[in-house]
């Protein structure tokens, strides 16, 4: 029994869960359920990237789409480097957002200015993509993006993103999910039905 229980443990200690989607697609609020269902640390994207649009003071008023703020290539590199370090060596977590959502960023923001850096990002994300122990990927739906301010409403913008985190999960060979429910609540109780389902096959 004790090694059971022990085994168990080691885990839940392993769970590494990553959601992958478009802006819009309720990653965050799902992100914020299941660390709460499951004890686990949130991390969240915002916290990288509100701290850069505030010290670069990005103006909401510009007419500058968020993303292509963000994807300026200096910004995209320092984006990386702290996606990286807030997913390495700390226990347990969730994160509402990857680096194969960040791969997909700059593929789309990059492929025609900075090649050599959309390289290095791209197989610095794939090389990162190996720490996450589940994904699960919030779909698309041609629906009216909800404004937060803090992200392009333009649907088809993140119809690409969607189209390049499958091709990419896809190409390197990820195993990941594809959420079926509808709804925050039903997704988090889809998510961690599927966490504990993996962890009592692998007993």
């Amino acid at each position: 029994m004790k090694k059971l229980k022990a085994s168990a443990e080691k885990k839940t200690r392993r769970l590494r869960i990553g959601l992958v989607g478009a802006s819009g697609t309720g990653k965050s609020s799902i992100a914020r359920g299941v660390a709460e269902k499951l004890g686990i640390r949130l991390v969240e994207s915002k916290s990288i990237t509100k701290s850069i649009l505030d010290r670069d003071e990005y103006d909401y008023a510009s007419g500058i789409q968020v993303e292509r703020f963000l994807a300026d290539s200096s910004r995209q590199n320092e984006i990386l480097k702290k996606t990286i370090e807030s997913q390495s060596d700390v226990g347990p977590f969730i994160a509402d957002r990857t680096v194969i959502d960040l791969a997909a960023y700059a593929v789309i923001e990059l492929h025609d200015e900075d090649s050599a850096l959309l390289r290095k990002i791209f197989y610095a994300c794939k090389k990162h993509a190996s720490v996450y122990t589940h994904i699960f990927l919030c779909p698309w739906k041609d629906a009216p993006i909800s404004d937060n301010h803090q992200r392009t409403l333009n649907p088809w913008y993140q119809f690409l993103i969607h189209a390049l985190d499958e091709g990419i999960m896809d190409d390197w060979g990820i195993k990941y999910v594809v959420l079926k429910s509808e709804g925050t609540d039903k997704r988090v109780a889809e998510i961690v039905a599927a966490i504990t389902k993996s962890k009592a096959s692998s007993r």
